[in-house]
């Protein structure tokens, strides 16, 4: 449900271009500015040229100054998040393995593009240079080896019959949902997730959750009323909605979708996607059976996202001379 803009930004980043091989090239340098270190989270330092990706990313968001550089930091912190946790799992982000498969993905990068000087010309475009299209393939590389050893060790690793007992736990729900995109709803979002030719602004979209949530009041079929209002695409190819865990949705949906009795409906909520009506429906025994990887899954990613979440608010952040003389 959430439009993640953090992984939004780094995917368009690690896919701006088509990639092929090649086992060589010469690093391309970073101005004395972009190496500049303007801040700490935790004990790592972080290089103006980061922030700079970030936030310019950002800016399409249409935030205040205030609420962009907040926004920048808060992603910079889940950037790090991921490499201090993953030091606990035994992994390093400048782990040779790591290393060596960033620096590959950026020289097959330039083959691509023809040269060093189209390959920079391609990141410029992306607010990206050289130094920064590599560390954050390091992230993402760091991230999936993370994601691995999470669900290998001896803390969270399931066998079948633990899968079975978690997927039939109170801490898996299935919800069915009618969402309305509000303003900005639709505006930059991958279109299998959400309908991309409504639009509406924040009170247009509230009258028609309203009306929706009110016909599913007096017994209306929750399915039909998906239909007929619904503008989330994976509500239309998925009938049997969401089996939803801690950590796959925001969090003000996730507290109404599991404070919600079997047969009950939520009011209407506004989250980040706009505004939505939720049903929770019996679990299928033989939906879990026949989608019991998927789910698991579904579990490890949310559970990841959550023990990030945590590592990221332990991280303390400290500015220094140099941010106040760059960002302001």
């Amino acid at each position: 449900m959430k439009k993640n803009v953090f992984y939004r930004i780094i995917s368009s980043a690690l896919a701006f271009i088509c990639v092929f091989s090649l086992f060589s090239c010469s690093p391309l340098k970073s101005t004395k500015k972009e190496r500049t270190v303007i801040m700490t989270v935790g004990e790592y330092k972080v290089p103006y040229e980061v922030y700079y990706y970030i936030s310019k990313n950002l800016e399409s968001e249409k935030l205040d100054e205030k609420s962009l550089k907040a926004e920048a930091i808060d992603m910079i912190k889940e950037i790090y998040a991921v490499f201090s946790l993953a030091e606990e799992y035994g992994i390093s982000f400048d782990d040779k393995y790591i290393k060596a498969n960033a620096d590959k993905a950026a020289e097959q990068a330039i083959e691509a593009c023809g040269g060093e000087k189209e390959y920079a010309n391609e990141l410029d475009k992306s607010y990206l240079n050289d130094s920064t299209y590599r560390f954050l393939e390091r992230h993402n590389l760091t991230a999936e080896s993370l994601l691995l050893k999470i669900k290998d060790s001896k803390e969270y690793a399931m066998d079948r019959k633990a899968k079975l007992a978690f997927a039939n736990s109170d801490e898996l729900i299935r919800i069915k949902q009618i969402l309305i995109t509000g303003e900005g709803g639709t505006a930059g979002v991958d279109d299998t997730y959400y309908l991309t030719n409504v639009e509406h602004t924040d009170e247009q979209a509230l009258a028609i959750a309203e009306e929706a949530h009110k016909k599913a009041l007096a017994g209306e079929d929750f399915d039909k009323l998906v239909s007929e209002y619904g503008e989330s695409l994976f509500m239309f190819n998925n009938t049997d909605g969401y089996y939803l865990c801690r950590g796959m949705w925001d969090k003000e949906a996730e507290d109404a979708a599991f404070a919600l009795e079997i047969g009950e409906i939520s009011p209407v909520i506004k989250t980040d996607g706009g505004y939505s009506v939720l049903l929770r429906c019996e679990k299928s025994d033989e939906y879990i059976l026949n989608n019991l990887d998927e789910i698991t899954e579904d579990y490890y990613k949310a559970l990841y996202k959550l023990l990030i979440e945590e590592r990221k608010g332990e991280l303390e952040v400290k500015t220094n001379s140099a941010y106040d003389k760059y960002v302001g």
